[in-house]
């Protein structure tokens, strides 16, 4: 993901008021999961490390990943993306409070 995307992205789910509610390790070690929430509405940021074939790169491959309230993950690759899946999540259960 471009790094422009992934700024305004991060931007975004600050001033939404997003917290960062879990985070681990897999692969041993070259994945890290930070989990993000904000009311019952979550995303996770997965950031791998450069690792092919047991040997380590220069490179980082980052991405987001959200689910619908019906469980369907889906990648985020811009924060409209992002903002129309949080409303999605609203308009499915407008009892929920979020914030």
């Amino acid at each position: 993901m471009v790094r422009n995307k992934i700024s305004a992205i991060r931007s975004w789910m600050k001033k939404m008021g997003f917290e960062l509610i879990k985070s681990h390790l897999v692969n041993n070690k070259a994945t890290k999961i930070n989990y993000y929430s904000l009311g019952n509405f979550g995303i996770y940021e997965e950031i791998s490390k450069g690792i092919e074939g047991g040997e380590k790169n220069a490179s980082e491959k980052l991405r987001f990943i959200s689910w619908t309230p019906w469980g369907i993950e889906f990648e985020v690759n811009s924060v409209n993306d992002l903002s129309e899946a949080y409303q999605d999540s609203i308009n499915y259960n407008p009892e929920v409070i979020f914030g």
